[in-house]
């Protein structure tokens, strides 16, 4: 089987998974551009809510090294992202210390690179730094907005959480987690990882890290001076950028701007560090099928016409019966296939585990497929998402789809169930939009153009076909509210009709922040699924 490859900027990426067989881990492979090369980059991902606001960013930096000469990976450490495993992943700050060393050892295979540089972001400048000064080896190394400590990373993202907590107050409802650990906007950090975090600490490091770093200073940056000090007494030859205003990690993935000119910087920072010359003479690229991921995950390239990606997990042949419909699972908005919070890829693995196949699929433009020829990536509502998602459930090979999905995707569900001959179910988690599908015209608060009692007549319809009609809704979330406000009687006639199921959840924002709330809603879908009916 030939590796995958998908055309990104000026150059190809390859969806591969890597690591020993029970530690695979995910990424792209971006290869140098034809003519000059440089050497390797390693992007080393922060984590959490940085690392779902991140990807886009990080995705163009990779486009703009291989375009200097760089060949780059890019990838996902361990319990986040498509990689392996998930918070409760014993030692998980050392796999990810780890993880950094195998992503380097699979860049030298498949690029011949000697010299290597790391960048990482927040946290993931902090395990950059950690895991260079522990192994060598590393020629560059750029820290972006770095974490100075692991004590001061959890303290400022469980702030955060406590303060969007006060914005939001209703999130007082949800049941607290059923462990012991602390709640970090929808990502858990249970306390064992919380001691291992406490341990990190830039300003101990005893043994010179790179020969040259770059620091990044986002603004604010705790301990920035001391920590340079640091450096400098370690022979690392720190130099200092600053570019304050770091929008793209606290702004919503649709409005957020790739921050170009730090990527200008990084990227004329590492050719001035590493010099054009010679392209290794015998790269070892890996030979073979790719290796499935995690749960036997593999990336798939689909499409009419145009290049979609997404990851299959492939339903687990012990548990699989004919006759079981595919799932797709389609993006929230301009959040990649993983979903908020990951919750895609916990439903997804869970799913599969039970014997259905399910597809995370990324839309034209968002995540790691490209934007359809002459249009503008990251639109919520790429005009090609129907044909995307009907693509996606082709790719399945199943007879029936559930077609699922939260903010727009629970729309596109809406759109399709009332449409496709093929759906099996439709699971709308707080749709915005419904039918409408323009997001700018919604929040300006302009009155759809169509009637609002289409909304409840089409989910009386689909119901009555035998779709299995879901709507999993937050209290006054936006998109429901208002038709529940201007169609009350007809939403409210629903609860008595075959097939349609309403579950409001209570103490839930838009996204489902609150860790127990994450669970109920795969815990309700995962009823649902095991209710639908075999395909005779």
């Amino acid at each position: 089987m030939e590796p995958l490859e998908i055309r990104s900027g000026p150059g190809q990426k390859q969806p591969i998974h890597f690591g020993d067989a029970g530690r695979r881990l995910f990424g792209f492979y971006h290869s140098a551009a034809e003519g000059i090369w440089r050497g390797g980059v390693v992007l080393v991902s922060p984590i959490g809510t940085d690392h779902t606001r991140s990807e886009r960013t990080y995705r163009h930096l990779a486009e703009r090294l291989s375009a200097a000469g760089f060949a780059c990976l890019r990838f996902d450490l361990t319990a986040t992202g498509d990689s392996r495993g998930d918070e409760h992943t014993p030692a998980l700050v050392q796999a990810w210390l780890d993880d950094i060393g195998v992503a380097i050892d699979e860049l030298r295979a498949r690029s011949g690179a000697e010299s290597i540089a790391l960048v990482g972001l927040r946290l993931g400048a902090t395990l950059a730094m950690t895991h260079a000064a522990a192994r060598g080896g590393v020629d560059s190394l750029v820290l972006w907005s770095p974490c100075v400590s692991g004590a001061g990373f959890v303290a400022e993202v469980t702030r955060l959480h406590k303060v969007y907590a006060r914005i939001e107050p209703h999130l007082a409802l949800a049941p607290p987690p059923r462990e012991a650990g602390q709640e970090a906007l929808g990502c858990f950090l249970p306390r064992a990882l919380v001691e291992d975090l406490a341990r990190l600490d830039l300003l101990v490091t005893s043994r010179r890290p790179s020969r040259r770093t770059l620091v990044i200073d986002g603004g604010n940056l705790a301990s920035r001076d001391a920590m340079v000090t640091r450096l400098g007494e370690l022979g690392a030859a720190p130099e200092v950028r600053a570019h304050p205003g770091h929008k793209f990690l606290v702004t919503v993935s649709h409005h957020a701007l790739v921050p170009h000119e730090v990527l200008d910087s990084i990227v004329t920072w590492l050719e001035g560090a590493h010099p054009a010359g010679p392209a290794p003479s015998r790269p070892r690229q890996p030979t073979g099928s790719p290796a499935p991921g995690p749960s036997g995950e593999r990336p798939l390239v689909l499409g009419d016409g145009h290049s979609l990606f997404g990851i299959l997990t492939p339903a687990d042949p012990a548990q699989a019966k004919p006759g079981r419909p595919g799932i797709v699972l389609s993006n929230a908005g301009c959040v990649s296939r993983a979903g908020p919070h990951r919750t895609y890829v916990k439903m997804a693995r869970r799913w599969a585990g039970l014997g259905y196949d399910v597809l995370r699929i990324d839309l034209s433009g968002i995540g790691d497929s490209p934007a359809v020829p002459d249009t503008r990536e990251n639109l919520t509502y790429p005009a090609s998402g129907p044909g995307d998602l009907r693509a996606a459930m082709r790719a399945l090979g199943s007879r029936r789809a559930v077609l699922a999905g939260l903010c727009s995707g629970g729309d596109y569900a809406f759109q399709l169930g009332a449409t496709e001959p093929g759906v099996a179910a439709a699971w709308m988690l707080n749709p915005r939009t419904f039918g409408v599908l323009a997001l700018t015209a919604v929040e300006s608060g302009s009155p759809p153009a169509s009637p609002v009692d289409d909304v409840p007549r089409t989910l009386r319809d689909m119901a009555g076909r035998g779709i299995d009609t879901v709507l999993v809704v937050s209290r006054n979330d936006p998109g429901v509210a208002y038709v529940d406000a201007h169609a009350t009687d007809a939403m409210r006639s629903l609860t008595s009709v075959p097939h349609f199921h309403r579950i409001d959840v209570e103490g839930a924002d838009h996204s489902f922040t609150p860790i127990s709330l994450q669970e109920r809603v795969s815990d309700v879908l995962t009823e649902r699924l095991l209710a639908l009916p075999l395909d005779p």
